[in-house]
């Protein structure tokens, strides 16, 4: 049912967008209202949400319903949503899709141009932000990736210390071991590891994340190597025990190269941590992320295709956990916090920062929610063969157990999953 409220007539392209939204049968009652403050309701019941067109624009916008059109609109100020913006991530079915030219190229472009020309202009994008996603992080190690949550009630703090501990204690490191940090990010894991006596380097392509790593290293008197470094070019002319490799795998995508690469760097028996975002469908990844946030060969991990490419290398899978409920309530609280801060993001940036990284939490803790299927998220453990063969060149013994491939050793409730 479409109820019309106020005295003011609502604009015809208000009333034409109602009726797209009604025919598509939306998941909840909203309310749309044009720039003199007409109203038409969409479904019946209290609206859950509020969508205001403030410009003529927005109004334009509103009456297309492109997505990208959608989501560009808010971000310059064209139109304002009001109310649970997770929630209204379960409108984005009714939208028109558009921008596929933009999505293709964003995945062409670093094949024609090359990884190592692309990326420090694709990390800056979203990273050398004047750091100023450091409001939305735990206050302690200013990880962006989940912590983990042992119940609902967990600070980002308590999780966020937890994950490293856990962490520390899966890569077997002691006092005077060895850790290579790839995407070090804050620098978070760096000083959790040089608290405890790790010998730790890290790399990253973002300058101002690099600047706030060194300097809180610093300002505790602990000792780390924090490098401005492009993965695919990177050498580091030495080997270490562990590597670790936070929410990065997303970005790097090519994972034969990527495990090629990190196993050449670790020593026999050395082993690596992995967590990330993954998808069972192959490059799925909206117009505003390719856009706005990851512009280049960004893409959630597609899982088969990783576990392929963990057969095909010198490493050993030795665990894997789901980890898509604390993936959904890292990016919950940290979207509270977010939204809590508002004015102190706007004073470092500006409105359209600040809503660029609300639509992006929002976004990613929907995906990651109880109410969509699309995407979900897991913590890896592989170790590095002493002798280094890839599996596939690996010769059974007469007699011996066949040797098992990295799928074999996934949980069947997550083999289930994958289908």
């Amino acid at each position: 049912m479409i109820e019309s409220e106020g005295t003011a007539l609502p604009a015809p392209e208000l009333l034409a967008s109602a009726d797209r939204l009604r025919s598509r049968n939306p998941p909840f009652a909203l309310e749309l209202r044009d720039p003199a403050g007409a109203a038409v309701r969409v479904s019946a019941g209290e609206p859950e949400l509020t969508v205001t067109a403030r410009t003529p624009a927005g109004l334009a916008v509103l009456a297309n319903l492109g997505e990208l059109a959608v989501v560009e609109a808010y971000l310059d100020g064209d139109i304002d949503i009001d109310g649970d913006l997770v929630r209204a991530m379960e409108l984005r079915p009714l939208l028109r899709g558009d921008g596929v030219a933009m999505r293709v190229w964003s995945v062409l472009e670093p094949a024609l141009r090359g990884r190592i020309r692309t990326n420090p202009q694709v990390v800056a994008t979203h990273y050398d932000s004047g750091n100023i996603q450091l409001l939305a992080t735990d206050d302690e190690y200013a990880l962006y990736t989940p912590g983990v949550y042992e119940c609902d009630e967990d600070t980002l703090e308590e999780a966020a210390r937890r994950k490293l501990e856990r962490v520390f204690a899966a890569l077997r490191l002691a006092p005077g071991h060895a850790l290579l940090d790839i995407g070090c990010g804050w620098g978070g894991q760096m000083r959790f590891c040089a608290e405890r006596g790790i010998d730790v380097t890290g790399i990253s392509l973002s300058r101002r994340q690099l600047e706030h790593a060194r300097n809180e290293l610093a300002s505790r008197g602990l000792h780390g190597d924090a490098r401005y470094a492009d993965f695919f070019a990177y050498e580091p002319g030495r080997r270490f025990d562990a590597i670790s490799m936070m929410g990065v795998l997303e970005e790097l995508s090519d994972y034969r190269t990527v495990l090629r690469r990190v196993s050449e760097w670790l020593k026999p028996d050395g082993m690596l941590y992995l967590d990330f975002a993954a998808v069972a469908r192959r490059f799925q990844v909206s117009s505003f992320v390719a856009k706005y946030v990851w512009p280049g060969a960004f893409r959630m991990v597609h899982f088969p295709q990783f576990l392929s490419a963990v057969d095909g290398s010198p490493f050993e899978l030795v665990a894997v956990e789901e980890d898509r409920r604390n993936y959904y309530l890292w990016t919950h609280k940290a979207l509270e916090r977010w939204v809590s801060r508002h004015d102190e993001a706007v004073a470092m940036s500006d409105e359209r920062t600040y809503r660029v990284i609300r639509m992006l939490g929002a976004s990613t803790c929907f995906i990651m929610s109880p109410r969509s299927t699309r995407a979900t998220a897991y913590r890896v453990l592989l170790r590095r063969r002493q002798d280094g063969a890839r599996l596939g060149e690996l010769v059974a013994t007469p007699g011996a157990p066949a040797r098992r491939s990295a799928a074999d050793y996934i949980p069947p409730i997550i083999r289930r999953a994958l289908g």
